[in-house]
């Protein structure tokens, strides 16, 4: 819940989100609260009545809007900051002659300014227009106009609703774009560094302790190989690993009262089984003898832990990717996500090797990443694929043109070359 300074929760958002996002994950709630917050903030650094706003149908000025996508892209420790107060003082335009002899100083450097990543605003902004779209569509239905007759109040709760929406597409519009055509998986050369790098027995491998080194292989290649992602991961009981069936077992276990961890992990995604083939197989029964040792982590059921025995948390896994991207630069951006990326493009090619119909590739991605059956996510990843496709047919073709155009000039130069008679 979105808390006031009182410790009371902040009325709109809990409605907004027990509404909307009941059945989503703990992670999505928690960007959406954050997104409300975000607006909550806004508000607050800039004075802004924003129940006034919504029931007068006035919202945010073009100024205003601006300044909201500013504070988008802000750490949250700074929005908690008032903003300064303009100086009162007014510079006087006179310059007395000493003033005019005296030297220009340098001024001073500034402190960089602290900003979150795109992706981030992105997503902070795509709650955010839900929620105000929310708030406006209930202040809509209160017929707030208060208009006298039925015709007088379709047309003010029309007026409204364009408002609204212009509000919403200004946002939008203020959301930074999306990474087009940025490689969200690794080269295959990529793929086979990371996987050198990251056995257990390479003179390579970042970490000392043994332990270590096979749970993070064990990571890397689970991630790798099964495409689920880091919470789904983080999840797992030991008794989820099947090693007779050669599956893990992947469920929704929000709340868990047994998670101490104060981030708990958790699936987004309806749960399924990730099949294993025999090598990953082998590779959780290898962690497993190594977990084994640990006398704190036969305390609870928890799969993956920490070194002292402790469930591990979901800012170990991304310190574990950090580590392997500044001491090996080439492995690219990897992370946990960009794994599973390339868990679908490994996926795309291995159907496309196969024949395999596009709309059988797309039940089997969906059940595979755990994605309901309306999901639009394999539509993209097919998306994704087309274009490639597309890409290698034209430059198939254009290299066919210009191999024909070569062959001209090589016949217009023979012509010119001929000696005249």
């Amino acid at each position: 819940m979105l808390l006031n300074e009182a410790g009371i929760p902040i009325f709109d958002p809990t409605v907004w989100s027990v509404a909307r996002y009941r059945a989503s994950s703990s992670a999505t709630m928690e960007q959406a609260l954050r997104s409300a917050m975000l607006v909550h903030l806004f508000c607050r650094r800039h004075r802004i009545d924003l129940n006034e706003r919504f029931k007068a149908g006035s919202f945010f000025s073009t100024d205003e809007l601006e300044a909201f996508a500013v504070d988008a892209s802000k750490p949250f420790a700074e929005l908690h900051k008032p903003l300064p107060r303009a100086s009162r003082r007014r510079q006087s335009r006179r310059l007395s002659s000493m003033a005019i002899q005296m030297p220009i100083r340098t001024l001073p450097p500034q402190k960089a300014v602290k900003v979150v990543g795109d992706p981030t605003v992105r997503v902070r902004l795509h709650y955010a227009t839900r929620y105000l779209n929310w708030l406006g569509e209930r202040e809509k239905s209160r017929k707030v106009f208060g208009a006298a007759t039925s015709t007088d109040t379709l047309v003010r709760t029309h007026e409204y609703e364009l408002r609204l929406l212009k509000m919403i597409e200004q946002i939008e519009e203020r959301s930074p774009s999306g990474p087009g055509n940025a490689r969200m998986s690794l080269e295959p050369a990529q793929v086979a560094r990371l996987l050198e790098v990251t056995d257990p027995d390479s003179a390579m491998n970042p970490w000392l302790d043994p332990f270590v080194r096979v749970r993070n292989s064990l990571i890397v290649r689970w991630l790798l190989g099964t495409g689920m992602r880091r919470g789904e991961l983080l999840g797992l009981h030991v008794r989820d690993f099947d090693r007779g069936k050669a599956y893990c077992d992947i469920k929704r276990r929000h709340d868990d009262k047994r998670d101490e961890r104060r981030r708990q992990p958790n699936a987004k995604t309806v749960e399924r089984f990730a099949p294993l083939d025999e090598l990953l197989v082998r590779l959780g029964e290898d962690y497993l003898k190594a977990r084994q040792g640990i006398e704190t982590a036969r305390k609870h059921g928890f799969l993956i832990v920490a070194d002292d025995g402790a469930p591990l948390s979901v800012s170990s896994i991304s310190e574990i990717f950090a580590s392997l991207r500044q001491r090996f630069p080439e492995l690219g951006p990897v992370t946990a996500h960009v794994l599973r990326h390339q868990w679908n493009e490994d996926f795309s090619a291995y159907a496309d090797s196969i024949g395999m119909d596009p709309e059988e590739e797309a039940r089997e991605r969906s059940w595979l990443m755990g994605w309901s059956a309306t999901s639009t996510m394999p539509a993209w990843y097919l998306k994704r694929r087309t274009k490639k496709q597309a890409d290698e047919h034209s430059k198939a073709m254009q290299r066919r043109l210009m191999s024909h155009a070569n062959e001209i000039r090589v016949r217009i130069r023979a012509l010119q070359d001929e000696p005249k008679h």
